[in-house]
């Protein structure tokens, strides 16, 4: 057993391939949907270990004349994401849950460090599913395993837990706890309703639904976001479906159906709403996110299973920062103007954390220049030659617009 528990973290470094220094991948500009149509979205890059962000340690010499100091098996398996889920973004920080390493994986971008926490100590994480940061910088880590929420300060220090109601049919399994307008918005799954609670005391203030399929109530509210007018968003992985609720719990609208076509859902798992209030979903059994906007309709779909640049498998979580995005302005195309990230965490596969940028693309777009010389083709052959400004073209826009005045 003690050599098994030697070479298994040797094992995940060898297949993850972080145990050595990385080589610089070849650049691969992917966009999302490709040319020749228009991009909204491009692929930055992706981030799976300690090695992606800190410079490359010394060679040559130096090293034969000093050696290198013998690293603590488990302290070198905590420098790789394993299995991440809940990620954000913070102060030029990306807090990664990896619940297969049991921390918090912190890739701090503006030292170029990476450090973790939560996997030392008696109060260790046992299995971090998601976090969320609040204004002040505290974060608010859920535990699948102990199910209570850890509350760590802005210096990633532990100040309290929430561990839920003592009475009800099963003792609080947290999945995913989001701050908002000074409340505890926590999506419990074993009794399949959301908690809300006073953030600094861990009172709790009220419940939102219970166990069913109809509106407004859950089988596993798996994950939260609020969208930018105050409603709140949950998925739910057992009915495949992710509802729109007010702050009370009042159900507004639901987004998704069970179902293997493109606009359905299968595994429904993190989600995000960005200021327009487009809808993210990351659904793990399809393999991609797919992206709607605010009536529900589908508008594109991100990723596809695979392991190239962008690639997806399992996807757990989606997140959203309009802050940071110069920490990857390197990476995108002269072409693309960066407006805010998307953050995709993978269960499998060797792109744990990809970071992709929404945006506008200002280059040729090849479709839309054949589209426009087809258009002044037809234009040409079936008008009289005319002054544009006396006979300006009519677009099916303002053709409606005139009929229903």
């Amino acid at each position: 057993m003690s050599a098994l528990c030697i070479l298994w973290p040797i094992i995940c470094i060898s297949m993850l391939g972080c145990g050595e220094p990385v080589k610089p991948r070849p650049r691969v500009t992917v966009f999302y949907p490709p040319l020749p149509e228009r991009p909204r979205i491009q692929f930055l890059r992706t981030l799976t270990c300690a090695e992606d962000i800190e410079p490359p340690k010394k060679k040559g010499f130096a090293l034969f004349v000093v050696g290198e100091e013998e690293e603590d098996p488990k302290e070198k398996l905590a420098r790789i994401v394993l299995r991440p889920y809940g990620l954000a973004l913070w102060e030029d920080k990306l807090y990664v849950c990896d619940s297969a390493g049991g921390k918090v994986a912190v890739f701090d971008f503006k030292q170029k460090k990476y450090h973790a926490f939560g996997h030392k100590g008696k109060d260790r994480l046992g299995m971090p599913i998601n976090i969320s940061i609040g204004p002040n910088g505290q974060k608010y880590i859920t535990d699948t395993k102990v199910g209570c929420v850890y509350v760590y300060d802005r210096n990633d220090t532990l100040v309290r837990t929430i561990k839920g109601p003592d009475k009800g049919p099963a003792r609080m399994k947290a999945c995913d706890a989001v701050v908002n307008k000074g409340e505890l918005f926590v999506g419990c799954l074993t009794n399949s309703c959301i908690f809300v609670f006073d953030p600094t005391s861990g009172r709790l203030l009220r419940q939102i639904g219970k166990r069913g399929g109809g509106p407004g109530q859950f089988g596993w509210p798996t994950n939260l976001a609020f969208g930018p007018k105050g409603r709140l968003f949950v998925s739910d992985m057992l009915t495949a479906r992710v509802q729109v609720l007010d702050r009370q719990g009042r159900f507004l609208q639901q987004i998704g159906e069970l179902g293997i076509e493109i606009g359905k859902m299968v595994k429904p798992k993190g989600i995000a709403v960005d200021r327009a209030g487009r809808l993210y979903v990351a659904d793990a059994a399809t393999d991609s996110v797919q992206i709607y906007n605010s009536e529900g309709r589908l508008l594109m779909r991100l990723g596809k299973l695979g392991f190239g640049p962008g690639d997806v498998q399992m996807p757990a979580k989606v997140a959203i920062s309009y802050e940071g995005i110069e920490l990857f302005s390197k990476n995108a195309s002269p072409d693309f103007k960066v407006e805010y990230l998307i953050l995709v965490t993978n269960q499998m596969g060797p792109n744990k954390i990809n970071v992709y940028g929404f945006g506008n693309y200002q280059g040729v777009v090849p479709d839309e220049v054949e589209r426009a010389k087809a258009a002044e083709k037809g234009q040409a052959s079936t008008q009289p030659a005319t002054s544009p400004a006396s006979s300006p073209a009519t677009s099916p826009t303002s053709q409606k617009a005139s009929s229903e005045d």
